[in-house]
């Protein structure tokens, strides 16, 4: 089972500024789609299965770093891996490289907090899910920090 599902995107001229650059908060946007199409193709978690169930995950924190411009018309690969993960939360990094995955153009570290639909109050995940989060969690220094990760990244290829 993969770790690192990786999905190749095209940046769209809609997503742009002027200066042909993909807008700041485009990116966010890129790598929520790139997480959802991972889930999919590498785990077989549909979103909308949890929601009917009256499960689902929110956003409680993003850090994001701009390292190089995506530009208009580029070919961009994304990367996700899942960092760590508690009964109620799963903390994830995102990256996105140029197409032949050598340089770093973002890095997008996203919390997820697991919820009940109807309540809006937090919920466990059940044992299936956190039985598939122990496989795909990637191993690290679990005391690293955004800013320390940015700087390692900088330094080291893909």
């Amino acid at each position: 089972m993969t770790k690192e599902p990786v999905s190749q995107y095209i940046i769209r001229f809609n997503d742009c500024d002027p200066f042909s650059h993909l807008n700041n908060a485009s990116y966010i946007n890129y790598f929520m789609n790139a997480r959802e199409d991972h889930l999919v193709d590498a785990y077989g978690i549909q979103l909308k299965d949890y929601a009917v169930k009256g499960l689902g995950w929110v956003v409680t924190e993003h850090q994001i770093a701009y390292l190089k411009p995506a530009l208009v018309a580029e070919k961009v690969q994304i990367f996700s891996r899942v960092l760590d993960f508690s009964s109620s939360y799963i903390r994830v990094e995102m990256w996105m490289t140029d197409d032949e995955k050598k340089k770093v153009k973002s890095v997008l570290w996203s919390t997820f907090t697991h919820i009940d639909l109807k309540t809006g109050r937090r919920a466990e995940h059940d044992p299936q899910m956190m039985e598939l989060l122990e496989q795909i969690a990637t191993a690290r220094d679990s005391g690293e920090t955004f800013d320390q990760r940015i700087a390692a990244m900088r330094q080291q290829p893909v």
